[in-house]
């Protein structure tokens, strides 16, 4: 039972090299390939790669593998930023002739991962079916997504599991639908204007007896929504909209610890042609937007609220997904971030940090832009901008840790109160201090090891510097000085 799960983490680890992602993909060229597709389709069967995906709108249709033909790829697709890594399409039934042509991204492959990625479908909020995102292979993950949509923004196969954790799922109509077993745990579904049902669950592959259940109702493990805000914009009215309906006549959607707005409906669930008394539509500790219990009073007489012992029973991610599953699924482990890179410092133009065990490698920002992707703890920094810079650990998996941050030695100062002058080739300064003398791009020029005076400047050339002083009580001052 454990063999398929051992054998993912197996392939994460042996593909480990050099650098830690496969593929660069870059819109303005700066990467290996411009489009997404391109990499996916340079990607090594049968070995995990990592594609990082820079900032960037990503336009047309991308598929792992096919609907004829499944890819035996093992890809873990990672965004630089989620709201500026941007997949999306614009096509929507009825101006193509099925769903598979209105989707902007599928995958039919298994052991996929994503992370910091919007998967988007610009269609329209009243062009139709047009879906972001369909998954179709076993055991999807994405982490910190962003599923923009309108109707059936995002699809998944029936026999097949996905985890989404702390995503955003928006649209109008049905714009979670289909079948497959999927957990969204603190994820949140954003519903918008002009529509009117959140779920549409088919047929539920996962099911659990109800002679089994404290509440003796037979569970239906379709959807499952843990700790999720259930919003809406501005422009949706109250009472507009479903938790869900059922489009097949064995759905199962069931809401656990969620936060709503009152936008939901009293009654909570829609009928659909009879569909809802055999379906399965359930809810655990439903709350309004400031955590208070909602009312339940007036929820459709075919739905029920489940029992704490039917939660902790059967209802945890690793429960839902062993249930009529043969292999192991563990996303929350998978999800978890790798430790977070200490002992950042960035001397003249070196960056340096602590290794961080069993990560593939390092991503370096400065000011919150992007400069490289290395496998080492070092990274020399030749740009001309001072500023800040930030260390972000990759897992073998893919996962990103936290952001550690380290200011440059010229951020870090204290105020000082001597004066400073040049003068006759010069820096003369009113009691004894070290200093640094610094480039505008933060190298450094000149420095004092013992308390001086003054700094010769004949050695330097004409310019515009940066000095840095301490003075005999450690406090510090910066300022930009002209050398003539």
């Amino acid at each position: 039972m454990k063999q398929s799960f051992l054998l993912f983490f197996l392939s994460i680890c042996l593909s480990a090299n050099a650098q830690p992602f496969r593929f660069i993909v870059a819109a303005d060229g700066t990467g290996d390939y411009t489009t997404i597709q391109a990499a996916l389709d340079a990607c090594p069967d049968n070995e995990r790669s990592i594609v990082f995906v820079k900032s960037g709108t990503y336009y047309g249709q991308t598929y792992l593998g096919t609907k004829a033909v499944a890819s035996a790829k093992l890809i873990s697709l990672i965004g630089e930023d989620r709201d500026r890594v941007i997949l999306t399409y614009d096509k929507a039934l009825p101006m193509v002739t099925k769903f598979e042509d209105a989707t902007t991204f599928q995958i039919y492959a298994k052991d996929f991962y994503a992370e910091n990625i919007t998967f988007a479908n610009t269609a329209g909020v009243s062009a139709g079916q047009a879906l972001a995102l369909y998954s179709a292979g076993d055991r999807a993950t994405f982490k910190n997504c962003y599923l923009r949509g309108f109707q059936d923004t995002y699809r998944s196969k029936k026999g097949t599991r996905a985890y989404l954790k702390d995503c955003k799922v928006e649209g109008t109509v049905d714009f979670i639908y289909a079948g497959g077993t999927v957990f969204f745990d603190d994820c949140e579904l954003c519903c918008l204007q002009g529509g009117g049902y959140i779920a549409a669950p088919e047929d539920a592959y996962a099911t659990v007896p109800k002679t089994s259940t404290v509440s003796q109702k037979f569970l239906r493990l379709g959807f499952i929504f843990r700790n999720c805000n259930i919003t809406a914009n501005s422009d949706v009215s109250a009472g507009s909209y479903s938790l869900g309906r059922p489009w097949g006549i064995n759905a199962g959607a069931i809401y656990l610890n969620c936060r709503m707005g009152n936008h939901i409906k009293p009654a909570g669930w829609q009928a659909w042609d009879g569909r809802e008394t055999s379906a399965c539509f359930a809810e655990y500790n439903s709350m309004d937007t400031n955590g208070n219990p909602i009312d339940i009073t007036n929820r459709a007489i075919w739905s029920f609220q489940l029992p704490r012992a039917d939660v902790d029973s059967f209802l945890t991610p690793m429960k839902v997904y062993a249930t009529s599953y043969t292999t192991v699924y563990d996303p929350v482990t998978l999800c978890v971030s790798p430790n977070v890179p200490t002992n950042v410092k960035a001397v003249d133009k070196q960056i340096s940090w602590d290794a961080v065990t069993g990560v593939a490698g390092y991503l370096v920002y400065k000011n919150n832009k992007f400069l490289a992707a290395v496998s080492e703890t070092t990274y020399t920094d030749n740009s001309s901008e001072s500023g800040t810079y930030s260390v972000i650990s990759v897992a073998t998996s893919g996962v990103l840790s936290a952001v550690s941050t380290a200011l440059t030695e010229l951020h870090q100062i204290s105020e000082s109160q001597v004066n400073v002058a040049v003068l006759n080739g010069k820096v003369l300064f009113s009691e004894p201090v070290t200093y640094t003398v610094y480039s505008l791009n933060g190298t450094k020029v000149s420095a004092s090891a013992n308390s001086a005076d003054c700094v010769s400047t004949l050695d330097i050339p004409k310019g515009i510097y940066l000095l840095q002083i301490k003075d005999e009580t450690f406090k510090e001052k910066r300022m930009k000085i002209n050398l003539p």
